[in-house]
């Protein structure tokens, strides 16, 4: 059929059927195109299994267990029981299943993809809101970023990377799963965290807020491209509410979200050295922990927040001292450890820890790596 249509390629892309069909119409068109053009009607197979109810069972009328579409997407007669969750949170649960075997959709999985969809709107928000005065040639040279920045563009740049593999090789799932782990635990737990001083605090022409909004800028474009695919409403919606202009390389301004080609890989965004990236990695995970202890402070009525906790550092590895004493002492307002860490007052490395240097510390613990060796917090 596609080689007698205009528009239409021979050998087709893709074939799309269900797991039924492996004996069926994938093998029927592939013995008749053998037979008559010497080559497959196709270039790959994609199969699929059924969409079942939430306990597993095969959907019927008469059981009473059918998922419709359009109640899913517009809503049924109870607005309670049944909401109208929109396109693209169904989109969304399509994407979010491994779709190789048989799948189960029901309002409590429904309810779920709704509240992904909110946090990721919301991540979405607090990109345009923070880009509400951005000027694109007011961008910070990438070479004149902070560490900090770099390592976040680093990271862009790697899960963009993965999820054009994801859809190139048909693994959506594998795609929801990046963007809940990415876009919204890892960009709000720590990115958008240590960069609201940044932002609110620190004058609007400040350098600190253009290089974050730099990269603030960098994650918005990217993740519009990443999930106009699978939610093209909610990537629509953002792009009309783009408070800049982009421009594409044909010089045009960019007017809908679907104009957008998908980014070519950033080289100088992967240039970061890898001690840097192991070492702010790191970094991350001392931050949880330190954060810990904060708490442990906070419940003791030490303190009322972590701005008034000072921390203090030790560690025996002079690699590791070292690189933390840069940070500490950092002076570009965006490296600095007590800014990462969300504290007012400068991140002190201890040289030792005799009961001297210790006395005044209420609470301690203790992180490990084996890129660092041991790190004490107080």
């Amino acid at each position: 059929v596609s080689a007698k249509r205009d528009g239409l390629n021979f050998p087709a892309d893709v074939y799309l059927e269900g797991s039924d069909q492996h004996r069926g119409w994938f093998q029927s068109s592939l013995l008749t195109s053998i037979a008559t053009t010497g080559k497959a009607p196709y270039s790959s197979v994609i199969t699929h299994g059924f969409v079942l109810d939430k306990d597993g069972l095969k959907m019927s009328k008469s059981v009473g267990n059918v998922v419709d579409p359009e109640k899913v997407i517009l809503g049924g007669k109870d607005s309670k029981k049944e909401p109208p969750y929109g396109a693209d949170v169904l989109r969304l649960w399509v994407s979010s299943v491994d779709y190789t075997g048989d799948v189960l959709i029901g309002s409590e999985i429904l309810r779920q993809m709704s509240d992904m969809y909110r946090k990721l709107r919301g991540t979405m928000r607090f990109l345009l809101a923070n880009l509400h005065d951005w000027n694109p040639e007011n961008s910070v040279p990438y070479s004149d970023l902070p560490k900090i920045d770099q390592y976040a563009l680093f990271q862009l740049e790697n899960v963009v990377a993965s999820m054009k593999d994801s859809y190139d090789n048909y693994q959506f799932y594998k795609i929801y799963q990046t963007l809940q782990r990415f876009a919204i635990v890892g960009l709000s737990n720590f990115y958008f965290d240590v960069a609201k001083d940044r932002l609110y605090v620190g004058g609007r022409v400040s350098y600190t807020r253009k290089s974050c909004q730099t990269v603030l800028a960098a994650h918005l474009l990217y993740l519009v491209r990443a999930i106009a695919p699978i939610m093209p409403h909610l990537a629509e919606d953002i792009w009309q509410n783009l408070p800049f202009e982009h421009t594409l390389e044909d010089g045009s301004v960019a007017k809908f979200a679907f104009d957008l080609k998908w980014p070519d890989k950033n080289e100088e965004w992967c240039s970061v050295q890898k001690d840097d990236v192991d070492f702010l990695s790191v970094i991350l995970e001392l931050r949880s922990e330190v954060n810990k202890i904060l708490e442990n402070a906070r419940t003791g009525k030490l303190i009322g927040a972590s701005l008034d906790a000072k921390v203090y550092l030790h560690a025996e590895n002079p690699d590791t001292v070292s690189k933390l004493k840069e940070l500490a002492s950092a002076t570009n307002d965006a490296d600095a450890l007590h800014r990462l860490f969300i504290t007012s007052q400068q991140v002190e490395i201890l040289p030792s820890l005799s009961e001297e240097t210790t006395s005044g510390v209420s609470y301690a613990g203790k992180f490990s790596d084996p890129r660092t060796g041991e790190i004490w917090i107080g």
